[in-house]
Formats: structure tokens, sequence, C-alpha cells
């Protein structure tokens, strides 16, 4: 472990301790030493001072022999003294004396022996007095005899156990020393380490969001004190700042809700507009049709024609600026279903060619490399026609004169994948270098005075852009003033399998949930007197209900009609009538469709009866409509405007169109 993974408190303490510790082992070796070395003088100094002195006392009994003296001295010597054993030799070297303590051998066992001559000294006596020789100035060394030996000896296990004693009473007086060092240190580094512990709690406290003001230390250091105010102050500031970011995270959030309510608000008023633009429009849609079927002058046709031009015109732009609001929130979805690329491409290119025509353009279409006949792939074949649409739209606008080009190939992928890379030419005018870069911009033209000549939105080529980024691919321009421009965009596609049949139809982008079925005979309208399928309809609006009934009537079917969803579902629970088919309007008063759609089935559940195909008509066409239908209970989903090969699909798929003959008014 690293000195900076120690807590401070042990870093204190090792450096405390370990001195200490150095310090008590050095003094210990060095005092107990010195001990134990003084213990050994003293014992060899008092010995051998016994011998010392214990020489003279038996100098006497020596050279008297009196040997029963010689033991009573002896005797008394042991007896007084830590004194293993004592001998006395003569000057033979002859054992005169002996005198062991109990158990104590002389020759074996560990001893130290201390030994001293017995020396007779000589008297001499001054002439002048006869008792001088009591005075001090006695010489023992002059001429002094010897006469024999005394040998002290002492146990060296005496020896062993003072230094036992030494070293363990030096041990516990320094042991009891460490351990008062050791809590003095403890202590001290407590007392340096708290305040730093109460910092780093501190600073915590300020990492997790708590900027109450800290605790203050007031036994710490001043250099502590100044980082516990520097850290007060901080806790402040740091309070301050989050007062300030609450105030303005409340204010964003309140933002925030207004901005979704404005959204949702948006949404409604997106989707009312949807229904109340395109129920108009489905009347008049619906009207030109079956106008158009009436006998007419060529200049009658002309205007007819015309009007439903400028209609279907009108449907294009409300269905762009609802698609570009749906990009814009992210809520547009791609469907994912089988089409004939080939087909496609060339049935909106001759959509375009009255146009071209019109204006004196020249329109060619080219395939260039390996194109099969009917190729198949996967994905949204409506996004696809609406960019194309959209390009070629762009191209006949601008071009005054010359031709509109489209040029169209495919490379194979790895997998099961193909990438379609198509190019929109055009002779127009071009588009001047500094325009290029906001050529996508939404809302944005070449000049304000394009505009006015050739009028739009300026959405177009946004939408087309997002719709391409969102289908995977890309798309570039190259163009230049005077020379005419040229769109290129790349997409992905998933291929198919042959057998699968196609499952999206070449209709306009406003009716793209709308799927194709297999060719269809002609249907002629029922015949008076015979059994003709009955077809209940649903619609608020009287233009549009009319419409529809007389659609249906072409189709072969007798009619009736409901304002709105209680009056349906009482002619279908309550009426004798038994009905073929429903076309039922989601969005009515007094009862929606909706909620008609499930009454009904919840009467065929309790009843036992087969459930009756359900049609939805609706103009509002914004995401969920479709799963929002399925979920009621309905069969399939059209949106409005309704036109009558649209219809005549949707109701082949649900029951068979019956065979008549001439058209019924």
């Amino acid at each position: 472990m690293s000195n900076r993974q120690r807590p401070l408190n042990r870093q204190l303490l090792l450096l405390g301790t370990v001195p200490a510790i150095l310090m008590f082992l050095v003094l210990l070796i060095f005092f107990t030493s010195v001990r134990l070395e003084d213990v050994r003088r003293d014992l060899f100094r008092s010995t051998q001072v016994i011998a010392d002195n214990l020489a003279p006392a038996v100098e006497y009994a020596v050279v008297s022999g009196n040997h029963k003296a010689l033991q009573q001295i002896l005797e008394r010597t042991l007896r007084r003294s830590d004194v293993a054993w004592i001998r006395v030799k003569d000057i033979g070297d002859t054992v005169v004396g002996l005198e062991t303590g109990k158990g104590v051998f002389p020759d074996t066992g560990d001893f130290f022996v201390f030994n001293a001559d017995i020396l007779q000294q000589p008297l001499e006596m001054d002439s002048e007095s006869d008792l001088d020789w009591f005075e001090p100035g006695l010489s023992s060394n002059s001429g002094a005899l010897r006469v024999g030996s005394v040998s002290v000896a002492v146990s060296g296990s005496r020896l062993t156990a003072q230094r036992q004693e030494i070293i363990f009473t030096s041990f516990a007086v320094a042991v009891s020393v460490l351990i008062v060092t050791l809590l003095i240190i403890n202590q001290i580094a407590h007392r340096i380490s708290r305040p730093i512990q109460n910092l780093s709690g501190n600073v915590k406290k300020l990492m997790d969001g708590h900027y109450e003001q800290p605790d203050r230390s007031s036994h710490a250091a001043r250099e502590i004190q100044d980082l516990e105010q520097n850290l007060s102050a901080l806790a402040y500031h740091l309070e301050h700042l989050r007062s300030s970011r609450e105030k303005t995270l409340k204010a964003s959030e309140q933002a925030r809700e207004r901005a979704e309510s404005a959204s949702h608000a948006k949404s409604e008023f997106l989707a009312m507009m949807s229904h109340e633009l395109r129920t108009p429009l489905n009347g008049v849609l619906g009207m030109l049709e079956l106008v158009a079927e009436e006998p007419m002058t060529a200049r009658q046709k002309d205007y007819m024609q015309t009007a439903r031009r400028a209609t279907e015109d009108l449907l294009t732009v409300i269905s762009d600026i609802l698609d570009y609001s749906r990009v814009e929130r992210g809520t547009l979805t791609l469907e994912h279903r089988s089409f004939d690329l080939r087909q496609l491409i060339e049935n909106c290119v001759a959509t375009h060619r009255h146009d071209c025509e019109s204006k004196g353009l020249e329109l060619d279409l080219r395939f260039i490399g390996n194109w099969s006949d009917h190729p198949r792939v996967r994905g949204d074949s409506g996004r696809l026609r609406q960019v194309l649409a959209g390009l070629l739209e762009n191209a006949i606008k601008f071009t005054e004169q010359g031709h509109v080009g489209v040029r169209s190939e495919w490379l194979a992928m790895e997998g099961n994948s193909i990438y379609l890379s198509c190019e929109v030419r055009d002779s127009g005018s071009g588009i001047p270098s500094e325009y290029l870069t906001g050529i996508f911009n939404s809302f944005e033209q070449v000049d304000s005075s394009a505009s006015r000549r050739y009028g739009g939105t300026g959405m177009g080529l946004a939408l087309i852009q997002r719709l391409i980024e969102l289908m995977g691919g890309h798309i570039r321009v190259d163009s230049s003033l005077g020379s005419g421009s040229a769109f290129y965009f790349e997409l992905p596609f998933e291929c198919a399998g042959a057998a699968e049949l196609e499952s999206s139809t070449d209709y306009p982008a406003a009716n793209r949930t709308i799927t194709a079925t297999p060719p269809e005979t002609p249907a002629e309208p029922a015949r008076a007197g015979q059994n003709a399928p009955l077809a209940l309809v649903v619609e608020d609006n009287e233009v549009n209900q009319r419409v529809a009934c007389a659609l249906l009537r072409r189709f072969g079917f007798e009619t009736i009609s409901a304002e709105n969803g209680e009056v349906a579902v009482k002619l279908v629970t309550e009426s004798n009538h038994t009905y073929d088919i429903i076309l039922m309007d989601c969005q009515m008063p007094v009862m929606d469709g909706y909620e008609a759609t499930r009454c009904i089935r919840a009467w065929e559940t309790a009843h036992g009866h087969d459930p009756l195909p359900i049609i939805a008509l609706t103009a509002d066409a914004l995401p969920g409509t479709d799963r929002a239908c399925h979920t009621a209970g309905m069969n399939d989903y059209l949106a409005k405007p309704v036109r009558k090969e649209k219809l005549r699909n949707v109701i082949n798929r649900w029951i068979r169109l019956p065979e008549t003959g001439a058209d019924l008014p």
C-alpha cells in the first residue's frame, strides 16, 4: 500500500512510532548492557574483597594449625555472604579448610573463583616504645611470608539470575515508557489529523450537494483554520450557485412544459387542419371525378381538368406541409413493403409527361445497367415516389425550353440489398454557385423573384432532402447559372422475393397507406330489381356523403347513409337491413367512428354475428391514425380525398364487387 492510500492518522502514527521504537531498542540494549556489566563487575569486586579480607583472618589458624578456629571463620563467612564455597590451602597446597554451601560441589558446576594469598606479616617494634606496633604505620608488605591461599567461589547462576532480573526489569520499564509514548503520539496524531478529516468530510458534503456551513475546528493549526475559512466561503458560493441553478432549471422546466404544450397544441392543430382541409377537398375531387364521367364539351372537360389539377396541387401542398411538420418533430414513420422498383419509376415519370408536353419539353427516361423486367425491392414506395415526383416537378417548373431527363441505375451491395442511384437533370436556368450551399434550406429559393414568378413554398427540396436522409440515403446538386441543374440521390433498398405480392400502389403521397390488390375487372352498377349489395355510409359532411354514395352506386351497391356514429349503430343493431360493408368516417359529432365501431363489434360478439367489413374514411393523415383505426376494430383504412379506383381496390379486398351493367345515376 502506498503512502497515498494510507489514512493520514496512520501515517502520523507511523512517523512517530518508528523513531520511538528504534530509540526504545537502542536505549534498551545500551542501558541493559551497562547494567549487566555493572552487576558482573560488582559481583567480581565484592567476591574478591571477601577473599582479600578472609586471608588475614585465617592467617593465625593456618600457621598454628588450629583447624577448629579455621572452620568457625569459614562458616561465619559463608553464612554472611553469597559465596558458594571457600577453600583454604597451606604453603604446601594442601587443603586445610573447606566450607561449601548446601548441595554445592566445588569441582562441578559453573563457578567464578577468586583467590587471595595468606601472608604472615613480621612484627617490627620501635625501641622507644613497645606499643608502637599498634599504630597505623605498620607495613604489611615489608618481608611478608606466604603461608597459604584462600579461594572464594560464587555460582554463575547467581550472575545469570541477576542478569535476567535486570533484563526483565529494563524491558518492562521500556515497554511501559514505549506505551506511554505511543499514546502521546496517537493523541498528537489525532489532534493533527482530526481537523484535516473534518475538512475532507466537509469537501465530501460539498461534492454530495450539501452546501450548509461546514464545522469549524477550534484547536486546529492556523493553516487548517485558513483552509476551513476558505471552505466555508466556497460552500456559500456553491449554495448560491445551486440556488441560481435551481431557479434556472425550474424556468427551463416551465419553458419545456410550455414548449411541449405548444407542440401538442400544434399537433392537434395540424390534425384538425388536415381534417378540415381534406374534408372539403374530398368533396371537390369526388364531385369532379363524377362530373368527368358525364357527357361534356371539350371546353367543359378542359375546365374540369384544370379545376381538378388545381385541387390536386392544393392537396399536394397540404401533404407537404404535414410531412415537413412530421419530419421536424421526428414522428414520420417509413413503410417497409415490397414493390416493383422499375415500374414505380416509369409510372412516376409517366404522370409528368403531360406537363412536359404542355410546355414543349422533352422528357427522357433511361435505365442504365442490367435492369430486370420487374426488379422487386422492399422499402417505402410512397416516399420514393414523393422524392422523384418533387424533383421532376421542380425540373419542369424551372425549365422553359429544352428537356428534362431521368437516369436510374442500381448496384448490388453486400448481402440482400441494392443501392439505387437516380439523376434528374434539366436544361433550365440553373442555380448560381453562391446559392448552392443553401438550396436545401427550408423555405428558401434562389431569389425572391423566383417565388413571384414560379410560385411554391420553398419547402420542397428541404422536405426531399430530409426524406432521403430518413431512408438512409443522400442527395447532392450540380448546377451553374444558364446551364441547367442536375440532382443526384442514392437510396438503399432490400431485395424482395419474386413471389411476393406488391403491397403498395402508385397512388399520390397523401394516400400511401393504401395497399394495392390484384388487377380487378371493371364493375358495373346494379340494375333495378337485382339483389345488389348494401353499403352503409357513415359521414357527417353532406358533400362527402353524396360522393361516397355516388361512387358506391357506380360499383353496383345500394346505399344507406348516416350522419354520425350513433345513428349508424342504431341502423346496424335495430333495423332489418343486412349490410355487406360499412364506410365509417372517424371524426363526427355525437359519436365518432371509433366508438361506433366498438359498439358494432360488441353487438356482433354478443349476438354471434360475423363481423362486417368496416372501412375507415378519415381526413386525418397524421401518424397513428391507421393504428387507432385497427385498434377500434376497423378492417381497413382509407385517407381522404377518396378516389374511385382507391375505393374500388379497398372494397375488392373484403367483398366481391357485383357484376353490373350500365351506370346508375
